[in-house]
């Protein structure tokens, strides 16, 4: 039995369906704030840790699979309870430490507890990206603007952990993703990307996983609506590491790739 903990997002949804579709055995810990009463679901939030390992346990979940997005806790939500108590300092340190110390934190908590954390894509590896998704030229210029932004993420990786994305257009560092998310940096670069591309369609999205970042629990996912942003903007296309991006709605994506001369790429 795999045990599926989902927060929000398409993500958790589509992994529901895919393993139905191949009749995989599988239980939901739901920790969205939409509560969802269907058989073998359970809700709790993320702060009822010790209910969540009970329910793994008593459903012999020896794999876990982390997907969907989590809204941060205050410790002051937490229940406590005897294995909450010992959980403490480790729980306050990675609250400051941020988001990855806390994956850290439940993997090795489930970890102790005989469970392995693994990617849904062990199950379901035609989520990721391996291949070019368009046969679309890319430009003399694209590739300039493809080999900038590829230094520029790799240098804020080492020396900041930041920069996810990176919005490169005709030699301009347009946009670095902050904590804002690839979609909001998107709408943010509205303005300058449309005096920039006033003439023509230039421009390109990289999308990378951070140097420290767990891909069993944290691929980066893009799908239709990031590629329709991009397509709005006026880019010319997106750029994304090979096997280390879950694509949503890729059959719909790729008739607008298609339908507006648009490509993704994907590089070692």
């Amino acid at each position: 039995m795999i045990g599926v903990i989902a927060g929000e997002g398409m993500l958790p949804k589509l992994i529901a369906k895919k393993f139905k579709e191949k009749k995989i055995n599988y239980i939901l810990i739901n920790l969205s704030k939409k509560k969802i009463i269907r058989k073998n679901y359970y809700n709790f939030t993320i702060t009822q840790i010790s209910s969540i390992i009970n329910i793994l346990k008593k459903n012999c979940c020896n794999e876990v699979i982390l997907a969907g997005k989590v809204i941060r806790p205050n410790f002051s939500d937490f229940r406590i309870d005897k294995k909450v108590i010992t959980l403490i300092p480790r729980i306050l340190d990675s609250l400051k430490k941020g988001d990855s110390s806390l994956l850290d934190l439940v993997i090795n908590i489930l970890k102790k507890e005989k469970m392995k954390v693994v990617s849904c894509t062990k199950y379901l590896p035609e989520l990721l990206v391996n291949h070019h998704l368009s046969d679309k030229k890319i430009t003399i210029q694209d590739l300039k603007d493809i080999e900038k932004g590829k230094k520029l993420l790799n240098v804020l990786n080492q020396k900041f952990d930041v920069g996810q994305s990176a919005i490169i257009s005709n030699g301009y560092v347009v946009a670095i993703e902050a904590a804002e998310g690839t979609d909001e940096m998107l709408s943010k670069s509205s303005k300058i990307l449309k005096k920039i591309n006033r003439v023509k369609q230039s421009g390109i999205l990289l999308k990378f996983p951070k140097k420290i970042q767990d891909l069993r629990v944290d691929l980066p996912t893009i799908g239709f609506r990031t590629v329709r942003k991009c397509i709005n903007l006026g880019l010319n296309g997106i750029v994304l590491k090979k096997n280390a991006h879950i694509f949503l709605d890729q059959k719909k994506s790729k008739n607008l790739i298609t339908k507006n001369n648009f490509f993704i790429k994907v590089i070692n």
